[in-house]
Formats: C-alpha cells, sequence, structure tokens
C-alpha cells in the first residue's frame, strides 16, 4: 500500500518524519510544479535519488533531494521499490529537515 498525497496538505518534514521513525523502505516519488523525481530510502534512511532516468550521483545527492523536497505544489507517493537500487550514500533525514 502506498502512502499518497498533495504537498500543498502535507508537510514533506512530517513525510521524511515517519519514514526515518518507522525505518521504512521504498521511494518517495514527487512530481512537483516543476521539478520530479524519486528518493530512495533503507531503513529510514536516504540512499540514492532519481530525477528523470538519471540516478542522481554521489556529490550531488543531498543539493537534489533538497530541491525536489523544497517544492509546495504537486504530489507525493510512497511505494515499495520493486527493483533493487545502488545505495550511493546514507543521509539521516532530519539533517535534510533543518535545511529545508
Amino acid at each position: 500500500m502506498a502512502l499518497v498525497g498533495d504537498l500543498r496538505d502535507i508537510k514533506i518534514e512530517d513525510i521524511l518524519k515517519f519514514i526515518k521513525r518507522l525505518s521504512k523502505s521504498g521511494k518517495l516519488v514527487i512530481k512537483g510544479a516543476t521539478k520530479k523525481g524519486e528518493i530512495y530510502f533503507a531503513k529510514g534512511m536516504i540512499v540514492a535519488a532519481k530525477t528523470g532516468d538519471e540516478m542522481i550521483k554521489k556529490e550531488q545527492l543531498e543539493k537534489e533531494v533538497l530541491e525536489l523536497l523544497k517544492q509546495e505544489e504537486g504530489t507525493f507517493s510512497l511505494e515499495p521499490v520493486e527493483e533493487g537500487i545502488d545505495e550511493v550514500s546514507f543521509i539521516d533525514p532530519d539533517e535534510i529537515v533543518i535545511k529545508l
């Protein structure tokens, strides 16, 4: 079962805290007004991201994740990951929340 919503109705900070507290794994799909992408989680930690068809490199991961999450309009969905994902980093969602 996916968690789905509108970015105007639910704060992205609350979604990140939910994922971390429950140690969820999966992908957070963001379809914002200006940018679309996916953020991958493993046991509550951000491990990778993708915009379009391209995986984000480790050195750009935090910047790209912040750009996706700063959007105030659009939709999100938390879904299971159907394929294996190469984990490029481990970022604590709390570090991202502070920078939003």
